[in-house]
């Protein structure tokens, strides 16, 4: 039996960044969907008014509903 911890519902937080699916650029912080899509604040803004309704956006993939906290 291995020492391991076991994965709970979330994932580990990345320690080397982002890439956004929109601009291509890494970046420290970005909004990410368990499906793998992640975008960053920037292009988010930019994108908001096809993403979100306010407190909530929806992943373009997955069509996922997430909250924004």
């Amino acid at each position: 039996m291995t020492d391991s911890p076991k994965k709970s519902g979330y994932q580990r937080r990345k320690a080397k960044g982002y890439v956004c699916h929109c601009c291509k650029e890494p970046k420290p912080f970005c909004w990410s969907c368990p499906c793998g899509f992640a975008i960053c604040p920037d292009c988010f803004a930019e994108n908001r008014w096809g993403i979100s309704n306010g407190p909530t956006w929806i992943c373009p993939d997955c069509e996922r509903v997430h909250l924004m906290e």
